[in-house]
């Protein structure tokens, strides 16, 4: 299995960066991406990268924000056959609350009726003996406190709309979260309930950093998340929205068990 990655909110080479996510992924009978940032910089990435985009035949979507949906209109151009799976709710209108005024932060709902659009439903949802999406996790513990500043329609948002990729291939099972809104532990530890294999790898933003405020979650927080996820056993590799000073201090708690999965890196499972 081959991952690269085409954005993130940091690039050390001459790629371009946004804040946003979007991951290529490369199985033995899957060519897939995993969200599809903010523009069409996922795009502009790949061909630098001789990736081509007309070989997707898949495309997830992790929840209703434009950081990870931005790019369907340019996907949608260069690809006309691909499926992409998102949450029913993911286009309900979604905004961040700002010191005076609402910011909409949804995906255009001018494609949700699109004919490549599969709207999911119910989870678990088995796409392929090799892909299961996962959704439904509970807020039971180490949720995001930018969650906060968070809306869908009018009310808080309680991430419903978040959905995360199961792939396995050999002896991997490979965990792909976008946000982790819903707590990355949450996602770990209710995912792995219900899987009959350990976790190998988990890719994703964690949400330590809150975009709106400019703040970083709690460092005691932090910490006890960095505990949690070493106790899983899983190799984290992470990025986005997880900012760089909530990755460093889990780098210093978690040590080799976590990396920065910055634009252009490269992993090969």
């Amino acid at each position: 299995m081959k991952l690269i990655n085409l954005v993130d909110n940091i690039s050390y080479n001459n790629l371009g960066s946004e804040h946003g996510l979007s991951t290529y992924i490369e199985t033995k009978h899957h060519h897939l991406l995993f969200d599809l940032g903010h523009t069409d910089l996922f795009a502009r990435n790949a061909s630098e990268l001789k990736i081509d985009l007309g070989s997707i035949d898949t495309v997830i979507i992790s929840h209703g924000h434009y950081d990870h949906g931005g790019g369907l209109k340019t996907f949608f151009e260069q690809n006309a056959k691909a499926k992409v799976y998102i949450h029913h709710a993911a286009f309900n209108p979604h905004f961040s609350i700002k010191s005076d005024h609402l910011k909409d932060i949804g995906i255009d709902p001018i494609y949700q009726n699109h004919p490549q659009v599969v709207l999911v439903n119910d989870y678990p949802y088995v796409i392929d003996e090799a892909l299961t999406l996962y959704a439904n996790i509970h807020q039971t513990s180490l949720s995001p406190s930018g969650n906060s500043v968070l809306l869908e329609e009018n009310h808080p948002d309680a991430f419903h709309h978040e959905q995360n990729l199961i792939i396995l291939e050999d002896n991997q099972c490979v965990l792909m979260a976008g946000c982790a809104h819903n707590g990355i532990v949450n996602i770990v530890e209710q995912i792995q309930k219900q899987l009959s294999r350990p976790i190998t790898h988990v890719f994703g933003g964690f949400h330590l950093y809150n975009l709106t405020m400019d703040t970083i979650e709690d460092p005691t927080i932090i910490h006890q998340i960095a505990l949690r996820l070493i106790e899983s056993g899983a190799q984290y590799h992470t990025g986005h929205c997880t900012g760089l000073r909530p990755y460093t201090i889990l780098k210093d708690r978690m040590g080799d068990q976590i990396d920065y999965f910055e634009v252009a890196r490269q992993l090969n499972l």
